[in-house]
């Protein structure tokens, strides 16, 4: 046991002790998070009260289950009885359920669930849930599908078996800022975070002692070593072993954007460009200035939820007129709907590749935002080329960037010189 292991397991202790009702874990590959979290802590927990009832899920349920098993060899050792003689689980038929799904204790009523993501746990209440890297992989998170699936199933599933006294331990690496603990951190305001990177970076807690500059565990993850991956893998150092999600400066698409104060009225052109919401994503409705080489953004709207009758009346609404209002071409219905509420709306221009062509035209310019443009911002900070083996290739990720696209459609109509398709 290092250090750190100390750590972790005192902040699992208060979990059951009920200090602490949320905790978060972030700490590299192959560094034990695991050992402790997942295959130790729920062998101490039925230990300590044999009547508990926990949930442990995984990315899929073969990996859960392995989880079970594990937990289950330690519930039948010797040394566990010798710790812990009130508490066991069926070794002899018919005592109690014991599969690789699902195990009780003998005769107190305790139990554990494990489950992969998306799978059900209907008829299971959850005193401890214990969620362990619910992402198996990069491409995986790279998926707004695989993300959506994730999420609802977090909310709709497995938070609606706990009550109020019950806990939960999350442990992961950090994919991306909207990964599950992203996204959790962003609602709540209410988890206790342990956060260990592979090098020390600067004296942030107090839980960690180390210099800056330290590896975590250096006699099994070396400096040199991890020094290597910094500089091959950058993307995958920042995220998987420093537990710091924000995309490279190199996977960044547009890395020179610039704020500035105001929007310039005096333009030579000003016009917008328009994303329509669909299901759960926002519709987003961008001004744009044009002068000489410089285009200037602002956001006007960005809401979630909006029909097309909502949205005729905010941009009716909108203090400045809002006329030559570029279109995604993809939802002629929409566009027709605005057209007869009496909007100047145009069909967006899109050729082949229309993507990549829309994010050449626009580095063809200077491009500043409004610093009131706060989702503009957002999404510049994460949009990106997929990477592979830590590297970015040029294709971008089809996420934050719905403002984004807002911009492109009108850009690229509006100043490309190959006006191929109009839909």
């Amino acid at each position: 046991m290092k250090w750190f292991h100390k750590v972790i397991a005192e902040h699992l202790d208060l979990v059951y002790e009920g200090k602490i009702k949320k905790l978060m874990i972030f700490v590299p590959p192959q560094h034990g998070k695991s050992e402790l979290s997942t295959r130790s802590f729920p062998a101490y927990l039925l230990g300590k009260n044999p009547k508990l009832k926990l949930a442990l899920a995984s990315y899929n349920a073969t990996l859960a289950e392995q989880f079970s098993g594990e937990i289950q060899r330690r519930l039948v050792s010797e040394e566990f009885k010798a710790l812990f003689p009130d508490s066991r689980i069926s070794e002899r038929k018919g005592e109690a359920i014991r599969t690789a799904e699902f195990f009780q204790t003998v005769g107190e009523g305790g139990y554990l669930k494990a489950v992969g993501r998306g799978g059900s746990l209907t008829g299971t209440a959850v005193d401890i849930g214990i969620i362990d890297d619910p992402l198996k992989d990069r491409q995986e998170a790279q998926s707004n599908i695989i993300k959506e699936q994730l999420w609802n199933w977090y909310t709709d599933v497995f938070e609606t078996r706990l009550h109020n006294d019950s806990k939960q331990v999350l442990i992961q690496t950090r994919w991306y800022d909207d990964d599950l603990a992203g996204r959790l951190l962003e609602r709540d305001d209410d988890w206790t975070i342990i956060d260990f990177p592979a090098i020390r970076e600067a004296a942030e807690n107090s839980y960690d002692n180390r210099k800056v500059g330290d590896a975590l565990w250096p006699e099994k993850h070396s400096l040199e070593k991890l020094l290597k991956i910094k500089k091959d893998q950058p993307f995958t150092f920042e995220s998987l072993y420093q537990q710091n999600p924000k995309p490279s400066y190199e996977s960044l698409i547009y890395h020179d954007w610039q704020p500035c104060e105001f929007f310039p009225k005096d333009a030579d052109v000003i016009f917008s460009g328009l994303d329509f919401g669909f299901s759960n994503d926002p519709t987003a409705l961008v001004r744009i200035a044009k002068l000489g080489n410089k285009l200037y953004l602002d956001e006007v709207i960005y809401d979630k939820g909006l029909t097309n009758s909502d949205l005729a009346k905010k941009i009716k609404l909108y203090p400045d007129k809002l006329n030559e209002i570029y279109c995604d071409s993809a939802d002629p219905k929409s566009i027709e709907e605005l057209r007869r509420e009496g909007l100047k709306v145009v069909k967006a221009v899109k050729g082949n590749d229309s993507v990549n062509a829309g994010i050449s035209k626009l580095r063809e310019y200077e491009v500043y935002y409004t610093r009131r443009s706060k989702n503009i911002k957002k999404e510049i900070d994460n949009y990106q080329w997929l990477t592979v083996g830590g590297k970015p290739i040029n294709k971008p990720i089809d996420d934050w960037n719905h403002s984004l696209d807002a911009i492109r459609y009108a850009v690229y109509t509006k100043y490309s010189k190959k006006k191929l398709l109009i839909f």
